[in-house]
């Protein structure tokens, strides 16, 4: 079977779903990659696994209908040579259009949420509600067929959407979170140093929280608590979200934060950290490094949305925060790191609950079994 996966960023599918796609080949299937490709060295990664990479011009953020006309236009005439027998379609806009393309197609779909995106998030003013209304009705065109199945990262995403959308039940599945390779992130346990070190790890956005985590380590810095926040992350500058680089570089150098820019070695520095939060407010999956730290046993201060709470339950092994203030976020690290033995306890009880539901061979097994259910009948 060809599997052509529609993402629209390449270090987005190098990053999550890759060992996924390359199960899918060591399953009998042809694996293609529509995305565009700024990164020689992504392209060149993931081509050497086996999967033949296919341009697409995409701008992620933009309304303009030409240009998203356009982009449909290109992959109509990129399917056309490969004839794909199933499309997988990851985030918004690959979604939307793939989506389309998939229904007049008449080719069999599986549809991958991880979280609902912004679109979710924001309805204050009156575009914003527009693009609402119109993102919910593309949905209900997309979903009113049989050939298809979604993929959600948590019950929550699936529960919002079908409030608006009213999915096919038989169609729904849940995979929690990308997974993780739990011989890579074994448990290990604190390196007991001389300062406490909490670590922000992902894309650098304003939704993510970091500002309010930076402004709660300032709060301890006030109070003489010695505290070193490190922040390890991509910038992703297309993005209208995102903090730039100068602001991490002012708050690198008022102290506030020790930038480590992106980081190969996660699980290193993981080991060397004694907490990891992430206050998002981001319409989200499972964060993938809150499953990379519970996976090595950190505790972590995560906010009370998106997947976050789908693996952390509050004070079982982590901290959920409601209102994500600085002032909140600040009582939560200084409590924790006044109590080593709930940090330990905390990490423990989290690096057996990924073993038992984020392991990465869990979730590429259900992956793998959600393509296994288009018939070759639905195939025609």
């Amino acid at each position: 079977m060809k599997i052509s996966y529609f993402v629209n960023a390449s270090w987005y599918f190098e990053l999550h779903w890759l060992e996924r796609a390359e199960a899918a080949i060591n399953n009998g299937h042809k694996v293609y990659l529509i995305s565009t490709f700024p990164n020689k060295n992504i392209r060149k990664n993931i081509e050497s696994k086996g999967i033949c990479c296919l341009d697409i011009k995409l701008e992620r953020f933009s309304s303009n209908p030409i240009k998203n006309l356009t982009t449909l236009y290109q992959l109509v005439k990129i399917n056309r040579k490969i004839k794909s027998d199933l499309f997988h379609l990851i985030t918004i806009k690959p979604i939307i259009l793939g989506g389309i393309y998939a229904r007049l197609l008449k080719t069999p779909f599986v549809v991958s949420f991880v979280g609902l995106g912004r679109i979710f998030q924001k309805h204050e003013s009156i575009l914003n509600r527009l693009k609402f209304k119109i993102v919910t009705n593309i949905y209900k065109i997309i979903f009113s067929g049989r050939n298809h199945k979604i993929i959600f990262e948590h019950e929550n995403d699936f529960h919002l959407l079908d409030s608006y959308v009213k999915l096919k039940k038989e169609n729904i599945y849940i995979i929690e979170g990308a997974g993780v390779n739990i011989d890579e992130y074994v448990y290990t346990k604190e390196c007991l140093e001389n300062t406490f070190s909490v670590l922000f790890a992902g894309r650098l956005l304003w939704s993510k929280g970091l500002g309010d985590l930076v402004k709660a380590v300032d709060i301890l810095h006030k109070k003489n608590i010695n505290i070193v926040l490190k922040v390890a992350g991509i910038s992703d500058l297309e993005d209208p979200d995102a903090i730039s680089l100068n602001q991490i570089h002012e708050w690198e150098k008022q102290g506030n934060i020790v930038w480590l820019g992106k980081v190969e070695d996660m699980y290193s520095l993981l080991k060397h950290s004694n907490l990891v939060a992430l206050p998002t407010k981001y319409a989200e999956g499972v964060p993938r490094i809150i499953i990379e730290a519970c996976s090595v046993g950190r505790a972590c201060i995560v906010s009370d949305s998106g997947g976050c709470k789908s693996i952390i339950n509050d004070g079982y092994n982590g901290y959920l925060i409601n209102n994500a203030t600085p002032e909140e976020i600040a009582d939560k690290i200084i409590f924790l790191k006044d109590n080593p033995d709930i940090r330990e306890r905390f990490g423990s009880t989290s690096s057996k609950i990924v073993k038992d539901r984020f392991n990465r061979d869990i979730v590429i097994k259900k992956t793998l079994s959600v393509y296994n259910q288009f018939s070759n009948q639905e195939l025609k």
